[in-house]
């Protein structure tokens, strides 16, 4: 199969690999082989895409890697940030919906419920945290040690 993409759409296209290599690489110790793989595929075209200020060849590791510019030169380093302050966002306050609604009812019960019913019993939780977070964002946030 072959896949034709404009400049713009490869630069695109690199940006998005990047992306998903980060994210799935982020919690491993190794990269997997499979994207790893695929993502070196996808960069060993920069040259032919006018795009070898992006992407460099390391002869001593024999792999692709993307430049300081790109970084420099694309959104690519704030798409991250955004993701990353999502992220954490995120499982912050699912966490502590869960927390909160495992209190109320109890860990067989919320485990008993249904989708639906999980959803409609933890959505208060969720936005009485989302509204305090998105006001305050930490500066409510204390951890209770216990003695």
């Amino acid at each position: 199969m072959k896949i034709d993409l404009t400049q713009e759409q490869y630069e695109a296209l690199l940006k998005m690999v990047y992306l998903g290599g980060w994210v799935a690489s982020s919690p491993q110790e190794e990269p997997d082989e499979e994207y790893d793989a695929i993502e070196q595929h996808i960069l060993s075209y920069a040259k032919d895409f006018g795009m070898d200020k992006y992407v460099t060849f390391d002869a001593k590791m024999k792999t692709y890697i993307p430049t300081e510019e790109f970084e420099k030169r694309t959104d690519i380093v704030d798409v991250l940030d955004a993701y990353n302050e999502y992220t954490v966002w995120e499982a912050l306050i699912l966490s502590l919906a869960r927390r909160d609604l495992i209190k109320k009812h109890g860990p067989g019960i919320v485990e008993k419920m249904s989708d639906e019913e999980l959803l409609e019993k933890e959505y208060p939780f969720i936005q009485k945290y989302e509204e305090e977070f998105s006001e305050h964002g930490f500066d409510n946030l204390y951890v209770k040690t216990r003695k």
